[in-house]
């Protein structure tokens, strides 16, 4: 696939600063691709998390700490965090709320599996370093795809404690990239009009 010129046009910030599950909604399909010097490297998103401001679960839960801050910057930041000896990366759509890239397919012939937050990272070379890059206009965008998601699936999200019932996990249905337990619920389709 052609990047080069793709790679100009990412998502625009006012894309990120919206309602932040409907941005993990309409996150799967697009496609993460990352710039080194001429070459590029990208996954297609096909699992996400939803994180708000006022979820129990949420790293923001408690306000800015310097662990946190990028939680708090400006829509299209990525926040990088680890946990277990893994990087997870995030994709901040309003103040304190962000989206978890839980898997990709990867493209173009990438080795290795991304499937699951740390393996997408590793795939990618995501680490700490990156925490508060800027996906508009950094090396790492995310890009639109301009394709049909197809059927979205839904559940409760993986590997917390508090308010983890709560459906705010999306998959792309029959996608071999999304991460165990499979999900099942099938997720409403998504209006113009629905504020989340």
């Amino acid at each position: 696939m052609e990047w080069v010129a793709r790679f100009e046009t990412p998502r625009s910030r006012a894309w990120f600063d919206r309602p932040t599950r409907r941005v993990a909604r309409e996150l799967l399909g697009e496609f993460l691709v990352r710039r080194r010097n001429d070459r590029f490297e990208a996954v297609r998103i096909v699992e996400t998390e939803a994180y708000l401001r006022s979820d129990e679960a949420s790293h923001a839960y408690r306000g800015p700490t310097p662990r946190n801050r990028s939680m708090f910057g400006e829509p299209g930041t990525l926040y990088v965090y680890r946990i277990h000896q893994v990087h997870c990366a995030n994709v901040v759509t309003r103040r304190g709320e962000a989206v978890l890239l839980r898997s990709a397919e990867p493209l173009d012939g990438m080795a290795g599996t991304s499937r699951g937050p740390g393996r997408l990272c590793r795939t990618l070379g995501i680490t700490r370093s990156e925490d508060g890059s800027d996906l508009v206009s950094g090396s790492l965008r995310i890009l639109p795809s301009f394709q049909a998601r197809g059927k979205i699936l839904r559940g409760p999200r993986v590997g917390i404690r508090r308010n983890a019932a709560v459906p705010w996990r999306y998959g792309l249905a029959a996608n071999r990239w999304v991460s165990l337990p499979r999900l099942a619920d099938k997720e409403r389709p998504i209006s113009a009009a629905s504020p989340s």
